[in-house]
């Protein structure tokens, strides 16, 4: 835009979100945040971390002063999707094709910025391998997938998380058939308990909300997904066009045009909470 000088930093407490149910980073994402409805910059506040002391009976309790950090996330994701139906289009047909492209134009949106995110989190925080080689299951028994999991345990506690149903792990479609593969026959006689369907292609493993993804980062034959908690690896603020699931007339055209906006914020904060998972691109070889 012409006009760089005038845009505000602001700070409120609300956010408005429009995500389709594909979207998997904006379900994972910190919406802590302070925000209004303008401006280019919005602030992700955490809280510092509690300290333990010694108890000395004879003394008075001191007391520490509550602290916070700052992260400042710029609105730096704009995309949008922009389609023109023709009067002539509709001349033999009643159809009301809006809802549909709106729709599929909202899951594109979220694919864009699954996309941007995810690429942000190659290397961050932690790195976790198989022993300094990417993670890769076998064809036929995937029997890796146990010791998968309680390697990411571990560096989830080395981390000090905590044992919560707050973490989750994002990672490329070829894992679900690992999970799919290694756990068929050895549900319980009260139902499929080991694998949980859930929204957005997403199950609950091992104590892990595992959501898969085609956006997953790639460098080379590596895949990096990413393990993290919910709420507090990521930061997201969203905009949305108010107009962006109107019909509406073009201006000197017999059409009406579908259109629709994402503006966001992301970052990578608290990179420590976040772990870069590796795969070989072929997670099982199909």
């Amino acid at each position: 835009m012409a006009l760089s000088y005038v845009q505000k930093e602001l700070w409120a407490n609300t956010i408005v979100a429009l995500f389709d149910e594909t979207a998997v980073m904006a379900r994972l994402a910190n919406r802590n945040l302070i925000m209004d409805t303008a401006g280019d910059k919005w602030h992700i506040v955490a809280a510092s971390d509690v300290s333990v002391a010694d108890v000395d009976d004879s003394a008075d309790l001191t007391y520490d002063d509550l602290t916070d950090s700052d992260t400042e996330i710029t609105v730096n994701f704009d995309k949008a999707f922009k389609l023109i139906d023709y009067d002539s289009n509709r001349v033999e047909t009643t159809i009301n094709y809006m809802p549909t492209y709106i729709r599929r134009g909202a899951e594109r949106l979220s694919d864009a910025l699954d996309t941007a995110m995810l690429a942000l989190h190659g290397s961050a925080g932690s790195n976790f391998d198989n022993g300094g080689t990417d993670w890769q299951f076998t064809k036929t028994t995937c029997a890796e997938v146990p010791a998968f999991f309680g390697k990411l345990d571990k560096a989830a506690k080395d981390l000090n998380w905590p044992d919560a149903s707050s973490k989750y792990l994002v990672a490329p479609s070829g894992f679900k058939e690992a999970v799919i593969t290694y756990t068929g026959g050895k549900d319980s006689a009260l139902g499929d308990s080991v694998l949980t369907q859930g929204r957005s292609n997403a199950f609950v493993y091992g104590g892990w909300n595992v959501f898969i993804s085609n956006n997953c980062a790639t460098v080379s034959s590596t895949t990096h997904g990413i393990a993290g908690l919910v709420g507090d690896g990521f930061a997201l603020g969203v905009q949305v066009d108010p107009k962006s699931i109107e019909q509406m007339r073009a201006e000197g055209r017999f059409a009406d045009l579908y259109r629709g906006r994402l503006r966001a914020g992301h970052n990578i904060y608290r990179s420590s909470a976040v772990i870069d998972v590796e795969y070989n691109s072929t997670v099982v070889a199909t």
